[in-house]
């Protein structure tokens, strides 16, 4: 089976999300001092390093060239999208025995250390099956799993969706007061980031999760949507785990999943090398899909979607 190798092709042509004249730019108005100012960042989800990975007979994780991948996409960052910041949405490694997991982790985040942004982490239910929740916190820098930052007019809300047994998936109590006063406290217009599904996907067609077992989707996930909603501030939310790209719409907030750089996604034997760059402004959140299955999302808000907050 040929090695994955990170395309040059699509790192070095592929031009950045706003001059792209393929896709649809925010709609320009006359600006508005209470708007919230472009802001383009970009999301790393399941990197998957460590061991290759089947399932129901079928190589689905391509592994191998993760660092390879990891290089290249710092390098694109660096050089061509100079996002904002970079978020890392979970499973950042394939669990492998807690040794070869702490190598794995530390070599990860000591290559992300190279990009000239801020780097966020949201936990995923592989850092965690040999790792503990607060070493995993410590080795992120973070007191807890979920948290909050701004960035520019933005508010980021990482939310930590804690694997059960891989039988469910939960956003805790202490996590749902906390996400209700964290947005209770900003006037800026908010992004949220998990690792497990928050959207009412249907999972038929998923190459790991139609009619599995283990958790797919937030098990209290109506308790967390009903938070967003009642805010009136989420501008939208980025999900991972389920190694897709798909985006929904649920009561005016629109729910985007995010594909694995390492997933074998048409079953040829090539990883996908999907990496996420995404736009959003007081008009309208885009996300590009770039890799070797180039995909393209929008959505635009409406006026009664726009919340009536400004810059401080």
């Amino acid at each position: 089976m040929e090695k994955f190798r990170p395309s040059r092709t699509d790192t070095r042509q592929i031009p950045p999300l706003s001059p792209d004249k393929d896709m649809p730019a925010p709609v320009e108005l006359e600006k508005k001092e209470d708007e919230p100012r472009l802001l383009k960042f970009s999301i790393l989800a399941d990197v998957h390093k460590g061991p290759v990975s089947y399932y129901k007979g079928a190589l689905r994780k391509i592994t191998q060239g993760a660092k390879e991948y990891l290089d290249a996409y710092i390098e694109e960052m660096n050089e061509r999208v100079k996002p904002a910041f970079v978020m890392a949405l979970g499973d950042i490694i394939e669990d492998d025995g807690l040794e070869n997991d702490r190598r794995n982790l530390k070599e990860v985040i000591d290559g992300l250390k190279k990009l000239n942004c801020p780097v966020y982490y949201a936990a995923g239910n592989h850092d965690l099956r040999n790792v503990s929740e607060e070493e995993l916190a410590q080795t992120f820098n973070r007191e807890k799993l979920y948290y909050s930052f701004d960035s520019e007019d933005y508010h980021g809300i990482v939310l930590y969706s804690k694997a059960i047994e891989d039988k469910i998936a939960v956003i805790s109590e202490d996590q749902l007061t906390w996400l209700k006063k964290d947005l209770e406290s900003t006037d800026k217009r908010c992004l949220v980031f998990v690792h497990h599904g928050l959207s009412d996907q249907d999972m038929t067609g998923n190459p790991w999760f139609e009619g599995a077992p283990f958790p797919s989707l937030v098990e209290n996930r109506s308790e967390v949507q009903k938070i967003l909603e009642q805010s009136g501030k989420v501008a939208a939310v980025f999900q991972g785990h389920l190694h897709w790209d798909k985006m929904e719409v649920q009561n005016s907030i629109p729910y985007f999943t995010l594909q694995s750089p390492v997933e074998n996604e048409d079953d040829l034997g090539f990883a996908s090398e999907a990496r996420h760059i995404v736009e959003v402004n007081g008009k309208a959140v885009s996300m590009e899909v770039r890799g070797r299955y180039p995909k393209k999302f929008r959505h635009e808000f409406s006026f009664g979607e726009r919340p009536e907050l400004g810059r401080k």
